[in-house]
C-alpha cells in the first residue's frame, strides 16, 4: 500500500505565514492611512503662492486687480472659497464675467471678461454690447462715447436706433455724438460738428436720409453753420441757423 504524504507540518507553517500576511496587510492599510492622514493635514496649511490673472484688459489695470487678489486671497488652498473669489471680482469695476478655480498644487487662476461699454447712459451709466447698464468710473473710459438720453429702461431701444442711425450716416461721412429719446417718445439726434436734428416719432431713418440730401444745400443758403433741423415736417424742413434765425424750407 502507498503512503499517504505527511501535511501535518506543513499546515501550520502556511497558517501562520498567511496570518503574518494578513497582519502586516492590516498594519501597511493602517500605515498608509496614517501617512495620508498627516499629508492631508500638511497640505491643508499650503498656502495658495500665486494669482494667474487672465484676460483682455483695457479699462481694468490688471496690475492693480493682481495685487489685490494676491493681498485678498492669497493662504490656504484648500480653504479658498472660488465662489467668494468670484463675488468679489464681479464687484469691481469694469468686470462683465469671471471665472475662478484652483490649479494643483498652489495656485488661483483666475479669468476675467471686462464690460465692453459702447455707450454712455443719462450721464450716470454705461451701456454695453449686450445692451445691458452698468455703473463704472466713466471718466476712466480710454475712448470717446456716444451719449444716449431716455426715460428709465428705454435704453435697449436708444441703442438700436442709435445702430441704424449710425449705420445710415457712416455711408455719407456722418457721425452721430449723441441721440435722446424724450418723455413723449421723440427722437433728437445731435452730430459730431454739433448740428442738432429733430426726428419726430415716426419715419426716422427717412428723415435722417433727408437731411444728408438736404444738408449740402442748405449749408449754402447762408454763410452762418447749421446748428439745428427740424426734420419733423411731412413737405419741407425747418433750418436754424448760429445766429438764430430760422429758415423753413418746402
Amino acid at each position: 500500500m502507498s503512503q499517504q504524504p505527511n501535511t501535518y507540518g506543513k499546515q501550520p507553517a502556511a497558517f501562520y505565514a498567511g496570518l503574518v500576511f494578513f497582519v502586516c496587510s492590516v498594519i501597511g492599510v493602517i500605515w498608509l492611512g496614517v501617512a495620508a492622514h498627516s499629508w492631508l493635514q500638511g497640505q491643508q496649511a499650503a498656502p495658495v503662492q500665486q494669482v494667474k490673472l487672465y484676460g483682455n484688459f483695457k479699462q481694468i489695470e490688471a496690475s492693480s486687480l493682481h495685487q489685490l487678489l494676491q493681498h485678498q486671497y492669497v493662504g490656504n488652498f484648500f480653504w479658498v472659497d472660488v465662489a467668494e473669489v468670484q463675488e468679489f471680482i464681479l464687484q469691481q469695476p469694469w468686470v462683465y464675467q469671471v471665472a475662478v478655480r484652483k490649479q494643483w498644487p498652489d495656485a488661483l487662476v483666475v479669468v476675467v471678461t471686462e464690460q465692453q461699454p459702447v455707450a454712455r447712459w443719462n450721464q450716470q451709466q454705461l451701456i454695453n454690447k449686450q445692451g445691458d447698464l452698468f455703473t463704472a468710473p466713466i471718466q476712466e473710459l480710454t475712448a470717446e462715447l456716444p451719449l444716449l438720453t431716455g426715460p428709465e429702461g428705454s435704453q435697449q431701444d436708444a441703442l438700436a436706433m442709435f445702430e441704424h442711425i449710425k449705420g445710415l450716416l457712416a455711408l455719407y461721412q456722418y457721425t452721430p455724438a449723441s441721440l435722446t429719446l424724450t418723455e413723449r417718445f421723440s427722437w433728437q439726434l445731435t452730430l459730431s460738428d454739433g448740428i442738432a436734428l429733430k426726428l419726430g416719432r415716426e419715419d426716422i431713418l427717412k428723415r435722417v436720409q433727408r437731411f444728408v440730401e438736404l444738408h449740402p444745400v442748405i449749408s449754402k443758403y447762408k454763410t452762418e453753420p447749421v446748428s439745428e433741423v427740424d426734420l419733423r415736417y411731412d413737405t419741407g424742413i425747418a433750418v436754424r441757423y448760429s445766429n438764430n434765425q430760422t429758415k423753413r424750407k418746402a
